[in-house]
């Protein structure tokens, strides 16, 4: 009897250290899980008040002056590349695209005379912020985004703004 009864005290430890072990793995996901929601919350609110001020010139003067002097239009697209930029950022981050796909995405972007003119001038910030922020993915993007960039303007000339589209058909 006594062997059955240590045989299942061995087995009841083993069931209980599965089960913390569980409790912990729980737990960490948890945490990944909140964080990933701040993210998107911040987001959010970074997406709206940058809507808000792209619609109201007023709004515009509350963010940092432009690196070097632009046109209010200049400063409202370089805030919407922003918006694009981040939202990549993000999915980089959290896995939802590889660096290879990020790669195609930017090297299609930066095909274009207002993405180049966007990191031209705003890339330096995001370098800046990237060496010193401690999420290594984020610095890996940021390296990537400069890299593509850097092939992008010595493959020639941008698309320019004028001939992105068409002329409307009367």
């Amino acid at each position: 009897m006594s062997e059955v009864s240590e045989a299942y005290g061995a087995l009841a430890v083993l069931f209980s250290a599965a089960a913390f072990l569980g409790a912990i793995v729980s737990i960490i996901y948890q945490a990944k899980q909140t964080r990933a929601m701040n993210e998107e919350i911040r987001s959010s609110i970074h997406k709206d008040l940058t809507l808000h001020s792209i619609e109201d010139e007023t709004l515009m003067h509350c963010w940092q002056p432009p690196s070097e002097p632009c046109t209010l239009a200049e400063a409202r697209q370089h805030m919407f590349c922003n918006l694009i930029y981040r939202l990549w950022l993000a999915d980089y981050v959290v896995g939802r695209t590889t660096q290879e796909a990020t790669s195609i995405i930017l090297k299609n972007h930066f095909k274009g005379e207002v993405a180049r003119r966007h990191w031209r001038i705003m890339g330096r910030q995001w370098i800046s912020w990237a060496k010193a922020n401690a999420n290594r993915r984020d610095r890996e993007f940021v390296a990537l985004t400069q890299q593509v960039y850097e092939t992008a303007v010595a493959a020639g000339p941008p698309t320019e703004e004028d001939s992105y589209f068409l002329p409307a058909q009367s």
